[in-house]
């Protein structure tokens, strides 16, 4: 396993000490584990971001949005099993401001 060098304040390297000591492990593993959970949550950050921003980009494209409170009551009938014509979509314009 490669090796990588990471300077800490004294106070940090005392509380991984401290949290290996009460879980019954090493600072290498503390900090392993805490690497790996900021890595996951950071990666799954980005996954959202992106998602975000082509959402928005396909709004831009198209132009068009669902009015949030048509769309949930369609999404609601739609889990209950009753039908549910889905709403129109209307010029995102509208909710901008715009004219």
């Amino acid at each position: 396993m490669p090796t990588l060098s990471v300077k800490l304040p004294e106070e940090t390297k005392q509380r991984i000490q401290s949290l290996a000591k009460s879980q019954g492990t090493t600072a290498h593993a503390v900090m392993v584990s805490a690497i790996e959970g900021a890595l996951e949550k950071e990666e799954h950050r980005n996954t959202l971001v992106a998602a975000a921003l082509r959402a928005r980009n396909g709004v831009l494209t198209s132009g068009g949005v669902f009015e949030g409170k048509k769309f949930g009551d369609y999404l609601k009938a739609k889990v209950r099993g009753g039908k549910s014509k889905r709403p129109a979509e209307v010029p995102f314009k509208n909710f901008i401001g715009g004219s």
